[in-house]
């Protein structure tokens, strides 16, 4: 197996390491113990992306929906100023 990238450690360590024929049963074994632990992460995410959810779901919009309202709120109290008189 060639790396991606002759300059990549990593990867050339990778292609390095022998091919070891795998048993179908461990094989089948491995795929289920890391498929229920990915649907296991998959079902309580973690606190940090509850947060993340909350700030892109529910804060940001509100911080920018109110400081647009503030912003056309003082424009037109100011074009009132200067136009109206008052």
């Amino acid at each position: 197996m060639k790396p991606l990238s002759e300059e990549d450690p990593l990867a050339r360590g990778l292609a390095d390491l022998p091919v070891v024929p795998l048993d179908p049963a461990r094989a089948d074994a491995i795929r289920r113990r890391a498929r229920a632990a990915f649907l296991e992460e998959a079902e309580r995410p973690a606190p940090l992306v509850r947060l993340s959810f909350a700030w892109s779901a529910v804060i940001l919009p509100g911080l920018l929906l109110s400081s647009g309202a503030v912003y056309v709120w003082d424009c037109v109290r100011k074009l009132g100023q200067i136009y109206g008189g008052g």
